[in-house]
């Protein structure tokens, strides 16, 4: 009932508004005078604004929407501008735009729009401006925005979707924590040395501008006292000194806590850019129903090929028979440097690092789990440790500190 109202709202409206125009026209030629008269004339300035109203395509407006930027990280302000052009210079007293929600690849329910109300008269050209507000990570997509219009008493409403498509990319959140450094991989593979990787200060390649991250030792005084400004020197990489970085999607049966996952991914994106500030080699793999390897050169399109995954990966739940490691790793050197990140800890996934330990793999674990879940975890983090595994536990309520952190510079 409420929906063909809608449909035949116009037309009822144009009806009353006839009506009434007919009844001051009757009361005029019947009561005569002056007063009665300039009720008219007042009405039919009114009914002629209507019927200008009722007349007046809405397609007429035309609205562009403009992204502050195209890629943000989660808990950032998303700066959105509308420009509004039009033709015909029809007075309008209000104009509502409703930037419609916000469509999230991971299908999180929060709720982003957008309503503004302004007064846009004779102008042709309008621009409106608006913020959202920490956009939790994924892949959002803009489709529609709707345009509402009338005249001052509300007689005639008018409502328009106007198809204006846009795109932004939110990645995970950062952490901020003293840097990280990966364990240096001994010369026989299996195992790790007891102290962080460190660059070969003797294998000056270059320089460079200073960057956040790059530690005092790094600086070279001498270019930096020609330059008046911080520079950096750049070392070559150290020949089979790899890091793998590996994030665990998959959550214990019956357990799915979200922000559990959410934390993993912004500590695999921090883990991400502490290695980029090193000289080794980083590779990404995400283990989950699908295997996603990625093994670029080093640079920023790495990194952003990484970012753009972590954007949309989505944990799952494991069912059938467990992915295995091994098959997985079969390919890499035994120097490299295996960081696996997860939210839980299982039987069998202490059984697939022993096979991977044999192969002479150092590995290097990372643990998010919730205060109530450390103590049923406490065994099998014993358990890694005693196979020689550096184990970190980060909880849901716990700053994340290292055991082996960077000097003052290369905290950010």
């Amino acid at each position: 009932m409420i929906k063909r109202f809608r449909r035949y709202q116009t037309v009822l409206s144009v009806i009353w508004v006839l009506l009434l125009f007919f009844g001051a026209f009757s009361y005029a030629m019947f009561q005569g005078g002056f007063v009665s008269w300039f009720i008219f004339d007042s009405f039919l300035l009114l009914f002629v604004y209507i019927l200008v109203i009722v007349f007046y395509p809405l397609r007429d407006i035309q609205i562009t929407r403009t992204l502050a930027k195209q890629e943000i990280f989660a808990h950032e302000r998303l700066e959105v501008s509308l420009q509004i052009k039009r033709r015909l210079p029809i007075p309008l007293f209000y104009v509502v735009i409703e930037d419609q929600q916000l469509a999230n690849g991971l299908k999180k329910t929060e709720s982003h729009h957008a309503k503004k109300l302004f007064s846009l008269g004779f102008r042709l050209s309008a621009t409106l401006h608006y913020t959202i507000e920490a956009l939790p990570r994924g892949h959002y997509q803009f489709h529609t925005l709707s345009v509402r219009t009338g005249d001052m008493f509300g007689f005639i409403q008018k409502q328009n979707t106007v198809a204006v498509s846009g795109e932004v990319v939110v990645y995970p959140q950062r952490l901020i924590f003293p840097a990280w450094r990966p364990q240096a991989v001994s010369d026989e593979g299996m195992g790790h040395l007891q102290k962080s990787f460190e660059q070969d200060l003797t294998s000056v390649a270059g320089i460079r501008d200073y960057a956040p991250g790059d530690r005092l030792s790094w600086l070279d005084w001498k270019a930096t006292a020609r330059a008046n400004q911080l520079m950096t020197k750049e070392f070559e990489r150290p020949l089979d000194h790899d890091v793998l970085i590996v994030l665990d999607c998959f959550h214990p049966k019956q357990v799915d806590d979200g922000y559990l996952f959410e934390k993993a991914v912004s500590l695999v994106a921090t883990l991400m850019d502490d290695v980029l500030r090193t000289s080794m080699k980083l590779q990404f793999m995400s283990i989950a129903r699908h295997i996603t390897f990625i093994n670029e050169e080093a640079g920023d399109f790495q990194r952003w090929r990484i970012l753009n995954h972590l954007a949309a990966v989505e944990q799952e739940s494991q069912v059938g028979t467990p992915v295995k490691l091994s098959t997985a790793f079969q390919k890499l050197s035994q120097k490299v440097m295996f960081v696996f990140v997860t939210t839980s800890i299982s039987d069998d996934l202490l059984l697939q690092f022993k096979e991977l330990i044999s192969w002479g793999l150092a590995i290097e674990c990372f643990l998010v789990s919730s205060e109530y879940s450390l103590q049923d975890n406490q065994s099998r983090q014993n358990v890694l440790r005693s196979m020689g595994i550096v184990t970190h536990v980060i909880t849901e309520s716990q700053d994340i500190v290292f055991e082996q952190a960077g000097d003052p510079l290369a905290i950010y």
